[in-house]
């Protein structure tokens, strides 16, 4: 079942947990605290690898990346990025040197690549 709050869509698929932002979105510190909370209830305390397409969030405060940076991975085995070419030298790259990410964590341009690299962490 597809879960969602006003930023993002949620689902466990096949042992992955799928999350995507929706279109156009503006995420500031209020709301990548409310992301990670959303997803933490709907994780319900379970860890998996986590597929994050961010493809169409349109922009992310400073304060909201540091947060996500920091807080992006609970109760993640792994975590695989999804993201246009363009933001593969830009957000990526800042959530990678400021996050030290305490799980395996990639970036990837298509879902299929990011599947790929998931399906190893899978319970």
């Amino acid at each position: 079942m597809i879960k969602g709050d006003k930023y993002a869509h949620f689902w466990i698929e096949e042992g992955i947990l799928n999350f995507v932002y929706k279109p156009n979105t503006i995420l500031d510190l209020d709301g990548a605290k409310a992301v990670v909370r959303a997803r933490l209830r709907y994780q319900n305390g379970i860890s998996y690898p986590i597929l994050c397409d961010v493809r169409h969030l349109k922009s992310a405060s400073k304060a909201a990346r540091e947060y996500l940076a920091e807080n992006g991975c609970l109760k993640a085995l792994a975590v695989a990025i999804v993201m246009e070419k363009a933001y593969s030298g830009t957000l990526y790259k800042a959530y990678m040197n400021i996050s030290n990410p305490s799980v395996p964590t990639k970036g990837f341009n298509t879902i299929s690549e990011a599947l790929g690299f998931l399906i190893q962490y899978k319970l």
